[in-house]
């Protein structure tokens, strides 16, 4: 740990500088604490996505035939309020469909930002000061008590029954207790017994939480087999629908 704390420019016990010089050359080797994020959709995505609706497709067939109707029965000047009235009422089903389903993804996104905002100490020039976890570079001494997150990956420096819930990262809900022996903390951790500090070593995507999400993100979006049986049952029903839709169709414009 020494050796390290001596080749990353850090004081064990003062921790790095700090200042604005000393942080922009850490973030500029190394990186920074943050992730990219995965991008969002646009409002036309999710106006598309209201449209493949197959019921609003079954009413926009039904809006046809009733105009269709209509107009053949009634004349152009009064055949046309029926189908009109439905298309119009899909429309706006659609269009509001779009602007919740938008609206909550917005503030979803907006939630999951800031509850990922964690403000944590960290030592800088001798003293503790509070940051952002964003703001963690490489070399920073952190402290860590009952309940905090480990703000990055890194190695422990000191520590008295220091207890980490790696449960997030290797899916077993075993506690594992931190030592000379074993000194690897990984970010996204929680501290379930202890103090301790410790010195970071990898920030962002050079972290193995930064690795697992990435082939998260990198996911090619495959159906679990219910979706593909689900999405099967309601594409059934929807040909099923189309069909006798067309089906009154023609019968009535016979």
């Amino acid at each position: 740990v020494k050796g390290l704390s001596e080749l990353l420019k850090t004081n064990l016990e003062k921790g790095i500088s700090g200042d604005d010089t000393d942080l922009s050359n850490r973030r500029n080797s190394f990186g920074s604490n943050t992730y990219p994020l995965k991008k969002g959709r646009s409002f036309l995505n999710f106006l598309w996505e209201a449209w493949q609706d197959l019921t609003l497709i079954i009413l926009i067939v039904a809006a046809i035939a009733s105009l269709a109707l209509g107009i053949k029965t009634e004349g152009v000047e009064e055949g046309w309020y029926d189908g009109a009235s439905i298309a119009f009422a899909v429309f706006l089903v659609i269009v509001v469909t779009a602007i919740s389903d938008y609206r909550q993804s917005l503030q979803f996104q907006n939630l999951n930002k800031e509850k990922r905002n964690i403000q944590l100490e960290a030592m800088r020039g001798g003293k503790a000061v509070k940051i952002s976890i964003f703001d963690v570079v490489v070399g920073e001494i952190v402290p860590l008590r009952i309940g905090d997150q480990v703000p990055a990956d890194g190695v422990l420096v000191t520590g008295h029954s220091l207890a980490i819930d790696e449960s997030s990262m290797t899916g077993e809900s075993k506690i594992v207790r931190k030592d000379h022996k074993t000194p690897f903390l990984m970010s996204g951790c929680k501290v379930a017994d202890g103090v301790g500090t410790m010195m970071v070593t990898g920030v962002g995507i050079n972290t193995e939480w930064g690795l697992l999400m990435a082939s998260i993100s990198e996911d090619n979006g495959e159906e679990t087999p219910l979706q593909v049986r689900l999405n099967g049952v309601a594409t059934f029903i929807g040909i099923v629908g189309l069909a006798v839709a067309f089906l009154v169709l023609a019968v009535l414009l016979v």
